[in-house]
């Protein structure tokens, strides 16, 4: 059996603690979640909602610019 606390990603013990049983099943499903999450795309909504609120702060950011001249 290897040994997945030395595994990259799960969530370091606390020193002198040792996850165990319940607690180690949570934490592995939990990081298994949160990985597939991660690997999921943008939804166009909010890709939509960025690129709006972008737009707004270069216009702002230009207007300020012209202002100072």
């Amino acid at each position: 059996m290897k040994d997945e606390t030395k595994q990259p990603g799960l969530p370091r013990e606390p020193h002198g603690v040792h996850l165990d049983g319940a607690s180690r099943a949570l934490s592995m499903a939990l990081q298994k979640t949160f990985e597939a999450l991660l690997q999921e795309p943008v939804p166009e909504k909010f890709n939509e909602l960025i690129a709006r609120i972008r737009a707004e702060e270069l216009r702002k950011a230009a207007e300020s610019g012209s202002e100072e001249e």
